[in-house]
């Protein structure tokens, strides 16, 4: 079961307009499950869409999330993130520890859910706490990577 959704990286030919929205639709759906989503940088999609997706953003599960700076305004990103922080209060996916071995592998985020305090005593139990501290393993903009090994 999808908790979680990346979208491939250089994948932003592909997505546009008609996707962004058949996703969104998908998105809100009651038995959608998916709380995680980075759609990463979409050029190919109008701002008449991502106001769409911003809008309608509340009536989905996502609670963590990142989209490009270079294809979203700044109060778009805004909106998107005061949206997500208060869909966090519809349920607990993104911080079960039951839930960890789908939790560190939602990264590249504005804000990743390995770094909730309250899966710190989880994290530590399980030997994982370097991801903590792995600017490279979450994806911080300040980083340059190998896209190599990717």
């Amino acid at each position: 079961q999808c908790t979680a959704l990346p979208i491939p990286k250089n994948f932003n030919e592909g997505m546009r307009d008609e996707q962004v929205l058949h996703l969104f639709r998908i998105l809100q759906l009651p038995s959608c499950r998916i709380w995680c989503l980075n759609i990463g940088e979409t050029y190919n999609v109008k701002k008449r869409t991502w106001g769409q997706f911003t809008n309608g953003l509340k009536k989905t599960k996502i609670t963590h999330m990142y989209a490009s700076e270079h294809t979203i305004s700044g109060a778009m990103k805004e909106k998107i993130r005061e949206t997500i922080r208060i869909n966090r209060r519809k349920h607990n996916m993104h911080i079960d520890p039951d839930n960890l071995d789908v939790i560190v592998q939602c990264t590249h985020c504005w804000w990743n859910p390995i770094n909730a305090r309250v899966l710190r005593p989880y994290v530590k139990q399980r030997g994982l706490e370097h991801i903590l501290f792995d600017k490279v393993a979450q994806g911080a903009k300040d980083v340059v990577t190998d896209s190599s090994n990717i």
